[in-house]
């Protein structure tokens, strides 16, 4: 099943259409679509409400924690180098890239990214109790999360796509 995503960015383009349309039916002549800011503003916030309460009363969890702070506070605890905190934080955020802060709480991802950082620097951590049980996490929950992380690094580079040109200037002639 192919996951969507309905972020603050698509709004505005869908706004705009639909006002084009309400405008259009009401026999509103424009040359140019012009959104009042004030007026937009609130178009948007009303439709980001809507939108969250509607996902809620169907089940939908409409908010995920991140992981840094988790990591940040482990990494502390286990007086970790330099090199292997800027390494977490960027494993961290490659896993934005993934579903993995839906699928898991904060605190196992956050045990994930320290143990890939470690393992990729060969930073040796203390094993004997298991540091990631000290976190209440178990080792099958980072080496899930590990291997999400892993197919994502097997996946092509993406690449940049141009998607809209900046000099065009839309015009719309609307005739009654």
């Amino acid at each position: 099943m192919q996951e969507r995503e309905f972020t603050q960015e698509k709004r505005g383009p869908l706004l705009s259409v639909c006002l084009k349309f309400f405008l259009e039916c009401i026999g509103v002549l424009l040359s140019i679509l012009v959104i009042l800011i004030r007026e937009y503003a609130v178009l948007k916030m009303d439709l980001a409400e809507m939108e969250h309460h509607i996902l809620t009363e169907m089940g939908f969890k409409c908010h995920c924690e991140h992981p840094y702070d988790f990591i940040l506070s482990y990494l502390n605890t286990l007086k970790t180098p330099h090199k292997v905190r800027q390494e977490a934080w960027n494993l961290a955020n490659d896993g934005l890239r993934t579903t993995l802060c839906i699928r898991f709480k904060s605190e196992v991802i956050a045990c994930a990214v320290v143990y890939s950082a470690s393992r990729r620097l060969r930073y040796p951590l203390p094993e004997n109790p298991p540091w990631w049980e000290v976190f209440d996490t178990r080792k099958s929950q980072i080496d899930e999360v590990c291997r999400v992380r892993a197919k994502l690094y097997s996946l092509p580079k993406p690449m940049y796509m141009l998607v809209h040109n900046d000099d065009i200037l839309c015009v719309s002639s609307v005739n009654s």
